[in-house]
């Protein structure tokens, strides 16, 4: 078979031409790329910079807003409106809503800036709301809580509480948690839908108890003529007692002591302070009247 000498050039030569083809439109495609992202970049900068004012704009907002429901609190509680423990329940909360609220604009702003349809977002998540509504019970749940905390005023910021075992005094109620510090320092943040128990320690009054372990062997009605005596003196020394202390008499039997009781009406938050002080003198007194306290004693044997 003969091959004409212009055909057998131009099949030696295809491949390469297809391949010389092939590299220019990519070097084409690359360069209309890099030029299309050239005209746009001032769009996106733009964008960046409009998205960046508006949440330094945000954050100024939270700002001003927290100061305004500060001083708008604190005009109500010296009309004598609330107390002092109501107003920082409703500056907590209050600020919590303002929060939550300011977070979601600024994100829905940022987001249309940036050319995200809003709409169609809100539009999806509202049909898959019955989805995401299992996933959220708890959320629901601790923010409906939390409502009913702050309408009922079960507690107030300030109170010293026992919620679910943890005691401590309310440092802040927010929509979604409640805040306690326990005596040591610690912090507690409780869900509010995780809240079944509350004991408020700081309404109207708190009555300091004080159970004294006495020897059988003494002679009872000596014993609590001895503390009758003592405690109308600590009536009368302790700070924040505004009655004698009295004496129950014996409450109940221990294998090794008889117990008797000692109760007072004092101030909120200074029970801990008074037993402290009513133990001590009780103390004092055993040893000047020579009354020694049942006291556990092991016996070793060598």
């Amino acid at each position: 078979m003969l091959f004409e000498p212009g055909a057998l050039a131009e099949a030696n030569t295809s491949p390469v031409q297809d391949a010389v083809e092939e590299v220019g439109d990519l070097i084409e495609h690359a360069g209309n790329r890099a030029g299309n992202l050239l005209t746009s970049l001032p769009v996106l900068t733009t964008k960046l910079l409009m998205a960046a004012a508006a949440i330094f704009l945000g954050v100024i907002i939270i700002r001003i807003g927290r100061k305004m429901i500060a001083s708008i609190v604190r005009m109500r509680s010296q009309k004598g409106v609330h107390t002092v423990q109501q107003v920082s329940t409703i500056k907590s909360l209050a600020t919590s809503v303002f929060n939550y609220i300011m977070y979601f604009i600024i994100v829905t702003i940022v987001l249309s800036i940036l050319g995200v349809n809003v709409t169609s977002i809100l539009a999806v998540a509202g049909v898959g709301g019955i989805a995401i509504s299992f996933g959220a019970q708890t959320l629901v749940k601790d923010i409906i809580s939390g409502m009913f905390i702050w309408m009922e005023g079960s507690i107030t910021v300030g109170d010293v509480v026992t919620i679910n075992d943890l005691s401590g005094v309310v440092e802040s109620i927010a929509i979604r948690t409640t805040v306690v510090r326990d005596y040591n320092g610690n912090i507690y943040i409780i869900p509010n839908g995780d809240i079944r128990t509350i004991t408020n320690m700081s309404r109207d009054f708190k009555r300091a108890i004080v159970d004294i372990r006495c020897p059988y062997e003494a002679d009872q009605a000596r014993i609590v003529g001895i503390l009758e005596e003592e405690m109308e003196k600590a009536g009368e020394e302790i700070d924040g007692l505004t009655s004698i202390p009295e004496v129950m008499s014996i409450l109940s039997f221990d294998t090794d002591a008889v117990v008797v009781r000692i109760a007072v009406q004092c101030p909120v938050g200074e029970h801990w302070r008074i037993e402290r002080d009513l133990r001590t003198r009780v103390k004092a007194r055993f040893d000047r009247e020579g009354i020694e306290m049942p006291h556990y004693q092991k016996v070793v044997i060598k």
